[in-house]
């Protein structure tokens, strides 16, 4: 991975979360979520990068019902791209996680 992994990760951690605050704030999520994902940043920060790495192939893969051999070779490219544009697709696989977290929420609030 690129010298400025570390940095361009924690510019996308403060982005991410300043997302999630703003839905809580729109109430369009609970804010258990922010607070789940604030720990879960932490806990990560506190891995080898690659234990963190291992993790997020096995996260893929099961989100995407792959092996994790498979997860690894489509996670590759990406990781292979510039960082301004890998940061462009970390932003709207974020988004798109948000939308999905709006939903349940939404959803739950039905019940």
């Amino acid at each position: 991975m690129p010298s400025e992994y570390p940095d361009e990760m924690e510019a996308f951690e403060r982005w991410l979360l300043r997302r999630v605050a703003q839905a809580v704030e729109g109430g369009e999520v609970s804010v258990a979520l922010l607070a789940e994902l604030r720990a879960e940043i932490e806990a990560a920060r506190e891995l080898p990068q690659e234990v963190g790495h291992a993790a997020a192939v096995r996260q893929i893969a099961d989100l995407a019902g792959v092996s994790e051999t498979q997860a690894a070779e489509s996670l590759a490219p990406i990781e292979a791209l510039p960082s301004v544009t890998r940061e462009l697709l970390m932003r709207r696989f974020a988004e798109a996680w948000l939308e999905g977290q709006r939903k349940a929420y939404r959803e739950q609030g039905d019940s």
